[in-house]
């Protein structure tokens, strides 16, 4: 019997059925030995399936039996409802027999009622091999170039004939094992996207520890930190695992601490360098806690994307009533831009205390409310700020307040051929409260230093015409959706109803959703109802 004939088999003449209503009879227990013996197939028929496609109903029943061993074969439908067979596994069978074989399916709220046929048939009636078309996808996947694997979500590969989740240990295990027979052995390893949990099967690649330079396993369902052990085996250059529950559990030196003590010699995790000829490696932007990153990527993100636009009003909105701007200036000589009527502008605002000659006008530039914020900030020369230069620093971030710095090189917007570019290095401290858990925030104070560019600034900026600051990709789950709406509400300040709204008109794309929202801000489309407070936030 070849792959795909199952559907026209007759059930073995020693066949017994299972639904839930001969279930309190002990059926089970009476045929323990057609349970434990591995000479035998079962059937699995899950009714009420028509809608739902076989992944999403193989996702559903091997999460609900988890850890228990299944693997699924040779599915298909018919009048019944969906089929497949599986052998080998018998406390997955108890367990659905223990929640009287309904499972619970997470697209919808109705659950699936599975009914069983044990010894559907003998493993001399119905052979299958799997081998041959794992072996064929694994090097259609397998790059011998730069001999990396890519088995990034496995489980959705269209040539596969089976379902091969690499969330089920067993087919994990079988599938790197198969992968050990690829030529050039592969070095990298991309396991992203996997549901992936546990990592013992990873000892299936014993053999090819001293191939092995990098393995990916961003974006799994790994949350047992006792399972990192397994990593311990092998002599890793570079390893990624953000994106996994575990990660969320530990602060950012506990992770990095716990991760360069189970893999030595590790030099790259998670893209970012740990050390260069065994010395530590300087960051460029430093986050006292990872969590806020997406947070402040957008917020600055679309500060600036208002601030460089033609029309600076909508600042007014990200500050609160009661906030206080002070901007300071320095002449640097001897540098490309050392022409001193450039920095005369900022200058004449500067409140640089060392300079001031009457400390009774201290006061006087500094700014307070943002209605007067706003109006210093219209009369600044039009900018375009070069995201490539940026660094960012949070230095603090509780449930109430972020405190971050930014510094980079921007560049006046002059009208005129004839005119020469003015270029400006800035610093600037943002200070914004955080007003609820419902994402309501304002920045309360904003400090700015300006200085004519240093050479290397010059020499170095403006090169790329993409940004660097990035917002999250589109969210591939719930719970990621969960997030951009949260940090939507957090920079608009809309409610929820109507966060969702523009997020679904924009397929939750954040980056896009904040285009479309500041424009239809500045032009005053957005009823006033939609926001939470005020519109005079962030």
């Amino acid at each position: 019997m070849k792959i795909g004939k199952a559907a026209n088999m007759m059930p073995n003449s020693g066949a017994v059925y299972v639904t839930a209503s001969n279930l309190p009879t002990g059926i089970i227990y009476k045929n323990k030995a057609l349970l434990s013996s591995q000479n035998y197939w079962h059937k699995f028929i899950v009714c009420n399936a028509a809608s739902t496609s076989r992944n999403d109903i193989l996702d559903a029943i091997m999460e609900q039996v988890y850890p228990m061993d299944l693997i699924p074969v040779s599915f298909w439908r018919d009048n019944h409802g969906a089929n497949f067979l599986a052998r080998n596994c018998e406390h997955a069978i108890e367990k659905l027999c223990k929640d009287n074989l309904v499972v619970a399916n997470p697209k919808t709220n109705k659950k699936f009622q599975l009914n069983l046929v044990l010894k559907f048939a003998t493993t001399k009636e119905f052979t299958i091999d799997i081998k041959k078309n794992i072996l064929a996808v694994l090097t259609k996947r397998f790059n011998t170039l730069t001999k990396v694997l890519n088995l990034v979500k496995f489980h959705e590969e269209q040539d596969l004939l089976e379902y091969c989740p690499l969330s089920q240990p067993k087919i994990m295990f079988f599938v790197l094992h198969l992968a050990k027979s690829l030529f050039p052995h592969p070095e990298v390893y991309l396991l992203q996207n996997n549901g992936i949990k546990i990592l013992n099967p990873l000892e299936s690649l014993l053999t090819q520890v001293p191939y092995i330079k990098s393995i990916d396993l961003r974006y799994n369902n790994i949350s047992n930190i006792d399972n990192l052990h397994y990593l311990n085996i092998f002599k890793l250059t570079e390893l990624y695992l953000d994106g996994n529950p575990f990660c969320e559990k530990l602060s950012v030196d506990e992770y990095v601490k716990l991760i360069t003590n189970t893999v030595k010699g590790l030099r790259k995790l998670d893209g970012q360098l740990l050390k260069l000829d065994n010395l530590p490696v300087a960051k460029r932007n430093y986050f006292c806690n990872f969590q806020v990153a997406p947070l402040v990527n957008q917020f600055l993100e679309h500060f600036y994307h208002v601030y460089d636009s033609n029309n600076r009003e909508g600042l007014k909105e990200l500050y609160h009533k009661d906030a206080m701007l002070s901007l300071n200036s320095t002449y640097y000589p001897n540098q490309v831009t050392s022409i001193s009527a450039r920095i005369h502008t900022y200058s004449q605002i500067s409140r640089n205390l060392q300079k001031l000659a009457n400390f009774s006008m201290m006061h006087n530039n500094l700014y307070l409310g943002n209605q007067q914020i706003a109006n210093i900030l219209l009369n600044l020369p039009a900018t375009q700020h070069d995201p490539y230069s940026f660094t960012v620093d949070v230095m603090s971030y509780t449930n109430s307040s972020i405190i971050l710095s930014i510094s980079g090189v921007f560049k006046e917007c002059i009208d005129g051929i004839s005119t020469d570019e003015r270029i400006y290095g800035f610093f600037r401290t943002f200070v914004i409260e955080i007003i609820n858990r419902d994402g309501l925030c304002y920045i309360v104070n904003d400090q700015i230093h300006v200085y004519n560019a240093l050479s290397w600034q010059v020499r170095d900026s403006f090169k790329y015409k993409q940004p660097l600051i990035e917002t999250p990709s589109v969210p591939q789950n719930p719970e990621e959706r969960k997030h951009v709406l949260k940090a939507l509400k957090l920079i608009t300040n809309m409610n929820t109803q109507w966060c969702i709204k523009y997020l679904e008109e924009c397929d939750y794309d954040l980056k896009n959703t904040l285009i479309r929202f500041v424009e239809l801000f500045n032009q005053e489309k957005i009823p006033d109802h939609v926001f939470e407070q005020p519109k005079n936030g962030v």
